[in-house]
């Protein structure tokens, strides 16, 4: 029986890595009772499944999260086992069912962004992505390899002082980055995902 739940990780929580997030779910998940199934093998792994890794420092409200079950279990008991166990700045807020074919990344591949804390520098970033091609350059093992950025901005508006953007499979730090802003200078919130 596949699951997925919805999550809030907020306030310190914001700076646990994508890793260290998984290690937290298998914990809580044991610790409420929830009856996950593992994988088969020497290293027995919970099914867990998370969408694209929140980056650190990034508060995150309705993420998507798919776990497989070894028992039936109704969305109300899990919703309720699930937050038994009370986590600072980490919630709960809804389980639906799926079938198992249902994937995070294909079922959602636009992601919602607020940020805060761009000052005078909104303009310099808004003529930043407003350009035909925004190309990022890697170098991996001594291969260069290069791609555009652009395709992957859906859209993007100022609403008092908040710059709201919906990124195709893409966190925004790589934009940022490009255009020279301090990422730890703004405060960033991933709303959920888009269908």
């Amino acid at each position: 029986m596949k699951k997925r739940l919805f999550f809030n990780k907020y306030n310190e929580m914001k700076y646990i890595s994508h890793l260290d997030l998984l290690r937290v779910m298998d914990r809580l998940l044991r610790r409420s009772g929830v009856p996950i199934k593992y994988s088969q093998g020497f290293h027995p792994r919970p099914k867990i499944s998370l969408g694209n890794p929140i980056s650190l420092g990034t508060e995150a409200f309705n993420e998507p999260m798919d776990i497989e079950l070894k028992e039936d279990m109704t969305n109300e008991e899990l919703l309720d086992k699930l937050n038994s166990k009370e986590l600072l700045g980490f919630e709960f807020i809804k389980v639906i069912d799926i079938d198992g074919k249902s994937s995070i990344v294909q079922d959602y591949k636009d992601m919602k962004f607020e940020i805060e804390g761009l000052g005078s520098s909104i303009n310099k970033f808004i003529e930043f992505i407003s350009q035909d091609e925004i190309i990022l350059t890697k170098e991996k093992r001594g291969k260069i390899t290069s791609k555009n950025l652009k395709p992957r901005i859906k859209e993007y508006k100022v609403e008092e002082e908040k710059l709201i953007l919906v990124l195709e499979n893409m966190s925004p730090n790589s934009l940022f980055n490009l255009c020279g802003i301090k990422i730890e200078e703004l405060e960033i919130k991933k709303f959920g995902m888009v269908k």
